[in-house]
């Protein structure tokens, strides 16, 4: 094991500590905004985002264990299980010094790091789903593939509405997987897909939620939530359809600016990789395509997240976490026909992974500024001299 391999899975483990850690002291205040989401189901009826939320709260009525410490051993099995997966593409990075900065954006599952408010929330789900796909596929075949994939967007989509959006990183790696088993997509597999993701669209759309919901949903988990469950974070959200959520939305310029220059940062690396690579399989001529204009075409379709909601940080984290994963299969498949690589000066590898990787993130909403968590750490160093 190399010291860079040891590193990364130090990082991995700190990681993983700090965020269940975090989560401990949400799930024991009960917070509205991390903790509280985990609690929407169906109780008031059939609203969007409750499915993962129904399904604990069955189980807690089935078990008579109490839902607070439900919803906190779930959450973390979620991240000993994406930790896992983390470590999993270690082995993948190899000796390259591009794909441990790609590994180590800022982006990424740092992200969460730098901005602590961010765990808890239900993203992971989709960090989940799709490493699973990348290290599990072989033991589907194409037919269960496909139904799980289905089952499974259906399953994210009315877990948290916005992961309807990100479904498409899902589609194209099932795209990849059957590329590489040399079975083409059929015109009924691509009809189904169609369908379920207008199926979810209008069940998301006409069942946003409102006031009496939310009102029995908090009754329903009363013993579990604060007073002000109805009146304060996810819970009171649920009932604003979405046309309320875009009317609050406030971007200014300075916000779009700080937000595309992250973009730009986060996806530096990775953008390179792809750009200097060409895929070897020709299914759809996909070979004729540059890797990099997929993997913009992939972030496009997000799109309409950053209209319907203000946490753009985390919309950029969850789509480089599918961008990243893809890669990681393309290099665990080896879909590319070279291997491109940069090589940098050992003491500026090292400085560069501390600046880029852990010196700066982004807020993940309205932010004005980029912040440089170093910041403060400096200052104290500079005044103590």
């Amino acid at each position: 094991m190399t010291i860079k391999s040891k590193f990364l899975y130090l990082v991995v483990l700190t990681s993983l500590i700090f965020q269940i850690s975090k989560f401990y002291s949400f799930y024991t205040e009960y917070s509205a905004w991390q903790y509280v989401d985990w609690l929407i189901n169906y109780q008031g009826g059939f609203v969007r985002r409750g499915l993962i939320g129904e399904f604990l709260f069955q189980i807690h009525n089935m078990i008579n264990l109490d839902l607070d410490i439900l919803v906190f051993t779930f959450v973390s099995f979620l991240y000993l299980m994406v930790s896992f997966f983390l470590i999993k593409t270690i082995k993948y990075l190899e000796s390259s010094q591009l794909n441990t900065l790609i590994f180590l954006s800022p982006g990424f599952f740092l992200y969460q790091i730098m901005n602590s408010e961010v765990i808890g929330r239900k993203d992971m789900l989709f960090l989940l789903v799709i490493a699973f796909f990348v290290f599990f596929e072989k033991r589907l075949n194409n037919k269960n593939l496909f139904v799980l994939l289905i089952l499974l967007v259906f399953f994210l989509s009315l877990s948290h509405s916005i992961f309807l959006f990100y479904s498409p990183y899902l589609f194209f790696l099932f795209f990849l997987i059957k590329s590489v088993r040399k079975v083409k997509v059929t015109f009924a597999e691509i009809i189904i897909s169609s369908t379920s993701l207008f199926v979810i669209f209008f069940l998301i759309y006409f069942n946003q939620g409102d006031e009496l919901i939310v009102s029995e949903i908090c009754n329903s988990v009363k013993n579990f939530v604060n007073s002000d469950c109805e009146i304060r974070g996810q819970m009171f959200w649920l009932g604003n359809n979405a046309e309320s959520h875009i009317s609050v939305q406030y971007v200014n310029f300075n916000h779009f600016l700080i937000y595309l220059l992250s973009i730009i940062l986060v996806f530096f690396f990775i953008f390179i990789k792809f750009y200097n690579s060409k895929f070897k399989i020709n299914n759809l001529s996909i070979n004729k395509f540059n890797p990099a204009l997929l993997l913009l075409i992939l972030f496009l379709l997000t799109l309409p997240v950053y209209y319907l909601g203000s946490d753009w940080g985390r919309y950029i984290y969850l789509s480089f976490s599918g961008s990243f994963f893809i890669f990681i299969f393309c290099i665990k498949e080896k879909l590319f026909l070279k291997n491109y690589e940069i090589k940098f000066n050992k003491i500026f590898f090292i400085l560069l992974v501390i600046i880029y990787s852990f010196s700066w993130t982004f807020p993940f909403y309205h932010a004005e500024q980029i912040k440089f968590t170093l910041k403060k750490p400096i200052l104290k160093i500079v005044e103590s001299f």
